[in-house]
Formats: C-alpha cells, structure tokens, sequence
C-alpha cells in the first residue's frame, strides 16, 4: 500500500467498521459473541475500540458448526479451503472466497516484489506440497501462492539435503525458500562439506521462528541476504522483515494486529500474544482472533521510512527435528500429517514430545472417550513412521500447555 501512516489508520478504520457490520449481521458465531458482550457495530467506529469485543481462539471455535461460522448465503462448495498444519496439535480449515484469495495473494506479491523478485523470478521452496494434502502446510501455501506472475516450483523439503542441494543447483532459482529448520539443516550441510552452490538472489525464511544466528549461517552458506517472514492461513500474510531495520513490517492492509498480555495491549519493546482481525475476510470472519504465537511490539511507523508498524521480533513456535536413535532425523511436521490422515477423529488436540532418542509421548485432548482400538491405531501409526528402536507412549490428558 502507498500512503501516509494517516491513510492506512483510515483504510484500517473503514474496514474494521464494515467487517464487524458484516459480521454481526450475517455471521451467527459473531452474532451471538457480540450480543453476550453487550456491544453492537455502532459501538465499534475505530481500531482503538475493538478491545470492546471478546476475543476468540481456536478452541473456541472447535465443534461449532460450519454453518454458524461462514456468512449466510455462502456456499461452501464454493471457498478455497487452507488446513493448518496442526503443529499445536490444533489443525483448523479456513475458507475463503476466491475474491479474497486474490486479494490476499497481492499482498504477499507485495512482499516479493520489495525483496526485488520481478516477474521473470524463479521461485523454488522447499516445502511439503508434494504430500497429497500440500494445502495444510501453513508456509507452502502463503509462498507459493503468491506467484501469481512468477514462475514458481516446490520440492518435497524432507528430502535428502544432497538431493535439495542438487536440485536447486539444476533449477539455479532467483529466490530459494523453505522453513528455517530446513533452510539451516542445508546451510549446515553446504557449510560442512565445503561444497559451493548456486548463489539465489536472495533466500526466504517462513513458517518457523528464525533466529539471527541462523540468518547469519543460512545467508553465508546460500552467499544470499536471508528475509524473514510471518503468516497464518487465517490471516496469510501478517508481518514481513524490514530489510533495512531487520524489524518486521505488520501488513496493516490486510490485518489488524494486536499484541496482549491477558487481555491488555502491550506497549512497545514488550511481549505478548498476537491477536488479529482480517480485513479482507467476509465469507468466513477472523475478529480478534488469537493465534497463541508470542510476538514482540515495534513501534506504530518503522524506522526505514515505510508507514508500516512493526513487531520487534517473533518469538513463536519453533518447529525442531527429532533425532532417531540411528542418528537420522526426523521432521515433526511427517507425524503431523500421519496423525491427521489416520485415527485422530476422537481427538480435539495432541502434543509430541521426545523425552529421549527412544522415547516420543503423545499426549492427546479427547472430544470424546476414545476405543481401545482407535488408541492402537494413533500408537500403531505413529510407530510405524518413528521405526524400531523408539517407543511411543500415549497419554490421554484433560488440557495442554502450549
């Protein structure tokens, strides 16, 4: 968006008031939380009143049925469907008209085109869209997408680093990106080996918290700057890194952004939960949507001239590799997508924990009393993806700390 800071406040003013509008009238989950806090649109005119109405998680909207939850007269049949990756064990759909889905995917053109991509780029990421269900990655989805002018291509990121690293010298790409674990797990191995490989114009960091350590390992390896991202399918892009302050850009045109801790705004330099309101987000509304990621506040314009606010970091969920007892790796992201596809009706949400090499506990939030049957086949399936040499425990439990 070109403008002042004034016009984006404006922009941000007029779309919160249409959407709450919208969404009182014609959404019922949104009816009924605005009626139970006694607020109605007329009480919502600014950002700065949002605060007015409560906020929703996940959880909140688990079991609520889809028909309380998309806008009257929407047809299901007709939204493009985006399944969370699940790695807080809450896998979730978001649905969106295709309206909106354009739109969105301008704003992460946006993103591409600051960083210097045009649209003769060639784009590679590393990335599961080769599974058969690729729309629940919650990077791939936001990256490739976003290609609308761009000649994109994906390769399946749990690979053998030697088999990535030969591909993306064949393709010899403008743009390389991936998950920060898998982009560093490469940089490890290009900087090990010695081995020098295709130069990119520069590399493109999502899905996983980035540390500046690793920037720094991934950047010498590659001989390529290292940008950072941020996302979520409910609200796709959220927050970019500045290339010149290294704070991230909010993407204030798309979405609202609060930082709590509790239900208090933080000021800036602190942490606290990030919690958004679509903007583009009529077929299925997100209003003060918690994500449950932990973000630190920037300040309301960023240093490098933009009219952007910004976040001061992305502390977030780190997604690791689990270490087998052979020595190998595993992605936790394989398990996800195994639990996902087998046996997880009963179950609300679940955790993975490595206490050991040979040892990975599950802990699971039933919806319901699961069989004896239904727990053999989580245990069985889990099992068969870790290999001999590891036992897989499983541990129904009323809650989780995330």
């Amino acid at each position: 968006m070109r403008g002042t800071r004034a016009e984006i406040i404006a922009f941000q003013n007029r779309r919160v008031r249409r959407i709450v509008a919208h969404a009182y009238a014609r959404v019922p989950y949104y009816r009924k939380l605005f009626d139970q806090a006694g607020v109605a649109p007329r009480h919502i005119r600014t950002v700065s009143d949002l605060d007015r109405i409560p906020t929703t998680s996940k959880s909140d909207l688990r079991g609520v049925p889809l028909d309380q939850l998309l806008a009257t007269g929407v047809d299901p049949a007709t939204l493009i469907e985006h399944t969370t990756g699940g790695s807080t064990g809450e896998p979730f759909t978001v649905r969106r008209s295709w309206i909106e889905e354009r739109i969105l995917g301008e704003l992460r053109r946006r993103t591409l085109r600051l960083y210097g991509a045009t649209s003769g780029s060639l784009v590679v990421v590393a990335t599961f869209h080769h599974r058969p269900h690729h729309n629940e990655n919650r990077f791939a989805e936001l990256v490739l997408n976003a290609f609308g002018r761009y000649r994109a291509r994906s390769l399946f990121c749990l690979e053998a680093p030697e088999s990535l690293l030969r591909q993306f010298d064949d393709l010899a790409p403008d743009v390389i990106g991936g998950y920060a674990g898998v982009l560093l797990r490469l940089a490890d191995v290009i900087t090990k080996s010695g081995r020098a490989v295709h130069a990119p114009q520069f590399v493109l960091s999502g899905g996983e918290v980035l540390t500046k350590s690793a920037a720094r390992r991934i950047s010498a390896a590659f001989r390529a700057p290292v940008y950072d991202t941020y996302g979520s399918h409910e609200f796709s892009r959220i927050a970019w890194e500045c290339a010149d302050t290294g704070e991230y850009h909010r993407c204030d045109d798309g979405v609202v952004t609060e930082v709590l801790k509790g239900d208090e705004r933080v000021e800036p330099g602190d942490a606290g939960e990030l919690v958004g309101t679509a903007l583009h987000s009529y077929a299925m509304p997100f209003i003060r949507f918690r994500l449950a990621d932990v973000v630190t506040r920037g300040g309301d314009v960023c240093g490098c001239g933009q009219p952007f606010s910004t976040l001061r970091g992305i502390q977030g969920r780190v997604v690791d590799y689990f270490t087998m007892p052979d020595g190998s790796l595993l992605h936790p992201y394989v398990l996800a997508h195994v639990l996902r596809d087998h046996g997880l009706a009963w179950v609300g949400q679940y955790q993975l924990v490595q206490e050991n090499v040979s040892r990975i506990v599950m802990r699971a939030v039933p919806t319901r009393p699961p069989s004896e049957d239904e727990i053999a086949s989580v245990k069985r399936n889990v099992a068969a993806v870790v290999g001999d040499g590891v036992t897989v425990e499983l541990e129904i439990v009323p809650g989780l700390a995330l």
